[in-house]
């Protein structure tokens, strides 16, 4: 039996933090589309289930056209049930576009629900605080089975700023299981539960911002004679990438360019990017963001630098008998109770104003 794990599609998501205007409502189509090719996929390949963890969709307000396209996507591929568990970001209002729900389209609720195909049962059930005390000791699984669980929401391990329950592993060992479906976090991991059985976080398919950077997509099941064997299979149309190139001794915009140039060498085009720079630079160094985003931002699906971790590269004790106002001034500062952010920031503001630049050109 072949079965397909995603969640986190967050379909209709604002997408306001990095893109505006036609990209991002290309990219809220892209995040659509990516579910109707994952469909696609499942059908194919001869999946008979696509479990969905949780977070299909991104909030309360989701438009009719893309309710349409989901409920018209799971009409069309018959062939595969679709196992949808609702997360802490779905709405009800998805189902009111049903008249009648198709066979192929199947439900949890905060009790648990088993779904069996021939020696493989998959069991499920929407976490919530009513249901947090008893849920797992109600599970019930037989060890001749192949038994997937299905649950959206954080382990002991993550802490969310979202109001999302909490998975308890520990009550989930011993309890035959043998791959634990997991949504809510965005980036694939999988670790053994018990003896007998992992707990997989399939991640999101699509990243939408640059706190979800790395290869994205779903992980494919197949369970045989009582085995289950998982590959993530990246999907994603386009990457969201950091990267941290280090200017060390890079003292000017020209040069820390070229240091940009070179960590982006093998980024396609089409992709998000997030310039980070690191390092440690000497006071008198030069850098203008503005113009190095405005080089770089047009070769990219969208384009993001920061200096928040750059340094400066300052040996106190070179300035320990420097009766100038800027040795008085480093002095100052060094000795200070900051942080090494703040002091960058102050030494390069603070520098840049006694050679006569302009103060906010540091920041």
């Amino acid at each position: 039996m072949k079965l397909l794990h995603c969640g986190d599609l967050h379909l209709d998501s604002a997408l306001r933090a990095n893109l505006e205007g036609e990209k991002k409502k290309q990219r809220k189509s892209e995040l659509l589309s990516t579910f109707v090719k994952m469909a696609e996929y499942a059908a194919e390949h001869g999946a008979e289930v696509m479990l969905i963890a949780g977070d299909l969709f991104d909030g309360k307000v989701v438009t009719k056209r893309t309710q349409n396209v989901v409920k018209e996507t799971i009409l069309r591929f018959s062939c595969v049930d679709f196992l949808y568990l609702k997360g802490n970001h779905d709405t009800e209002s998805f189902l009111d576009v049903w008249e009648e729900r198709p066979d192929n389209l199947k439900l949890f609720g905060e009790d648990w629900t088993y779904y069996r195909y021939g020696d493989v049962v998959i069991a499920g059930a929407e976490l919530s605080e009513g249901n947090r005390a008893g849920l797992y000791d109600s599970l019930l699984l037989n060890r001749n089975d192949c038994n997937i669980v299905m649950l959206h929401g954080q382990t002991e391990k993550y802490v969310s700023a979202d109001k999302t329950e909490t998975v308890a592993l520990g009550a989930l060992k011993n309890k035959n299981i043998d791959y634990l479906a997991l949504g809510h976090i965005h980036s694939y991991k999988y670790e053994p539960l018990d003896s007998r059985g992992v707990y997989c976080y399939c991640g999101c398919p699509e990243g939408r911002g640059f706190d979800e950077c790395g290869e994205k997509g779903f992980v494919w099941l197949e369970a045989e004679e009582g085995k289950i064997t998982h590959t993530f299979v990246p999907f994603a149309c386009r990457t969201v990438h950091e990267v941290f190139p280090d200017i060390s001794g890079a003292e000017t915009t020209i040069a820390v360019e070229q240091k940009v140039k070179e960590a982006l060498l093998r980024i396609p085009e089409s992709d998000l990017v997030k310039v980070s720079l690191t390092g440690k630079v000497g006071l008198s160094s030069e850098r203008d963001l503005q113009y190095l985003a405005t080089r770089f931002e047009n070769g990219y699906y969208a384009f993001k630098i920061n200096d928040k971790e750059v340094g400066i590269a300052i040996r106190p004790e070179e300035y320990e008998n420097d009766i100038s106002l800027r040795g008085e001034f480093i002095r100052t500062v060094m000795a200070g109770n900051y942080t090494e952010e703040e002091k960058r920031m102050l030494l390069e503001l603070g520098i840049r104003a006694l050679n006569g630049e302009e103060a906010e050109s540091c920041f």
